[in-house]
C-alpha cells in the first residue's frame, strides 16, 4: 500500500493529463462514465474512496447533495482541494481498507480507478467495509480501467500470484511496479453478485476503455 501512497504522491502534477488524450473511443467513455455518475448519485450524500486529485469529485460535485472525499495520499488532495466544486465537499485521509465512519453514515458511494488497485484477496474484504457504511438502499459506482495491450505501462505477472502488476515510469524517471488487476466482464458479476443481491450484466457498462458497475445495496 505503501509503493502504492508513493506512486501517486510521485505522479500527482501529471495524473490527469490521462483524461486529456484525444482519443476519441476514450473521451466517448469518459462522457459516458461523467454523465452515470451524476445522474446515479444525484442528490446523494456521496462517500468517494480514493479521490486523487479530485477530477470526477468534480464532476459528481454538480449533482451530489454533498460528497466526503477521501485518500490515503495528503499530496493529491491538497490538489483536489484547489478546484471548485458544485456541493460541499469535506476532504479526509482514509484508509479504503479500514474505513473509520458510522455504519449507514451515507446514501451514495463512488470509487474511480481504485478497484484495479485492490489486491484480489482483499477484494471482499473491501466491498464489506465498503458497503457497511452505505445506508440501505444507496447507489453504488465503481469504475475501472480495462486492459488495453501496450498502455500504461509493460503488464507483469508473478509466480503464484493471482494478481498482475504494472511497471509505471514517471516523468522525473522513477519507476514503480504497482499492483494493476484487470477484470472480464463475467468476474464483475461474479465478485459483485456475492455482495449486491440480483446484480447482474445488467448493472456493468464495459467499453473498450473503461468499465463500471451501477447498482443498489438492499
Amino acid at each position: 500500500m505503501s509503493d502504492l501512497v508513493e506512486y501517486y504522491r510521485r505522479r500527482a502534477g501529471e495524473y490527469e493529463e490521462i483524461y486529456a488524450w484525444r482519443d476519441p473511443h476514450r473521451q466517448e467513455e469518459q462522457e459516458v462514465l461523467a454523465e452515470a455518475i451524476r445522474e446515479s448519485l444525484r442528490g446523494k450524500d456521496v462517500l468517494e474512496v480514493a479521490c486523487g486529485t479530485g477530477y470526477w469529485t468534480r464532476i459528481l460535485s454538480s449533482s451530489a447533495r454533498t460528497i466526503m472525499a477521501t485518500d490515503l495520499g495528503e499530496e493529491v488532495m491538497e490538489l483536489a482541494k484547489k478546484k471548485d466544486y458544485g456541493c460541499p465537499v469535506t476532504f479526509r485521509k482514509e484508509d479504503a481498507y479500514d474505513l473509520s465512519f458510522e455504519d449507514s453514515s451515507f446514501d451514495g458511494g463512488l470509487a474511480f480507478t481504485w478497484f484495479s488497485h485492490i489486491p484480489r484477496h482483499r477484494i471482499d474484504s473491501f466491498l464489506r467495509g465498503f458497503h457497511r457504511v452505505l445506508k440501505q438502499g444507496s447507489r453504488v459506482i465503481v469504475a475501472d480501467n480495462v486492459y488495453i495491450p501496450g498502455l500504461g505501462g509493460e503488464l507483469i505477472s508473478k509466480d503464484d500470484d493471482e494478481n498482475t502488476y504494472k511497471l509505471r515510469t514517471l516523468k522525473d524517471g522513477s519507476r514503480f511496479v504497482i499492483v494493476k488487476n484487470y477484470f472480464t466482464l463475467e468476474e464483475l458479476v461474479d465478485i459483485f453478485s456475492l455482495h449486491a443481491p440480483g446484480f447482474s450484466e445488467d448493472n456493468v457498462y464495459y467499453g473498450t476503455c473503461f468499465w463500471y458497475v451501477d447498482y443498489e445495496l438492499c
